[in-house]
């Protein structure tokens, strides 16, 4: 078994613990708090994702409901073995659903006034995980990429909250989390129609042209595996600094 690796504290960066995200939050623009959701806010979370995209599945709004969301990144903040071991564990009993949930990131802004106003979803990468199974004898790097890559799936600004750099603030604060993770990978899409491209410049991502794509199996697999958006979509990625 591998040596257990105990996240090290950095010296000038506030380090995320699994008590601040979900109890105190974290300072965000204009008084606002940047946190995990409570259960009885799962609708509430749902209702601001759709604003973004309709592809948000009722089984994350569940999971937050249920408690079950983000579980393992939480416990991971303190011990990275927090991840593996049970990610290991449940593909051992064929319980990619639950392990999917533990694996999900949600993140809600709380404004001064107690409100929810902003919110961030980011899940496993489906579409890498699917692709790296389908390659004879890679079932155990189909595992590591679920520990390694995550998809920003939606970010979310309630209308009258727009202006005041909350969905960077929930960005950065996603991005930092991965990365106290030692995930290696963070990307999402968007609507070319919304035309965000210069928005995620702004946040340090990378923004791809229409048909472009970047390697995201070498570093995982050893071999070349091209990530790109879909007709209609703009992609958009940044690896770990």
């Amino acid at each position: 078994m591998a040596k257990k690796r105990k996240i090290r504290p950095q010296s000038g960066v506030m380090r995320l613990t699994k008590q601040r995200l979900t109890e105190g939050g974290l300072p965000g623009p204009d008084g606002a708090l940047i946190r995990y959701p409570r259960s009885e806010e799962a609708a509430q979370v749902g209702a601001l994702l759709k604003r973004a995209t309709e592809e948000i599945e009722q089984g994350y709004i569940d999971s937050i409901a249920a408690g079950q969301c983000g579980g393992w990144l939480l416990d991971g903040l303190s011990d990275t073995e927090n991840l593996l071991e049970p990610l290991v564990r449940a593909a051992a009993a064929g319980r990619f659903v639950q392990a999917a949930a533990a694996l999900t990131l949600p993140l809600v802004v709380q404004d001064k006034e107690g409100e929810l106003v902003a919110a961030l979803l980011a899940v496993p990468p489906g579409t890498v995980v699917s692709t790296v199974r389908q390659l004879p004898g890679y079932e155990q790097h189909a595992l590591l990429a679920m520990l390694k890559y995550a998809k920003i799936k939606g970010v979310a600004v309630r209308k009258d909250a727009h202006g005041r750099g909350l969905g960077a603030a929930l960005l950065k604060r996603c991005a930092q989390m991965y990365w106290q993770l030692d995930f290696m990978l963070l990307f999402g899409e968007f609507e070319t129609s919304r035309a965000l491209g210069p928005y995620y410049t702004r946040q340090g991502f990378t923004v791809l042209e229409p048909g472009q794509t970047t390697d995201v199996g070498t570093l995982l697999t050893g071999r070349p595996i091209g990530l790109g958006a879909g007709p209609g979509e703009t992609f958009f990625y940044q690896w770990s600094p």
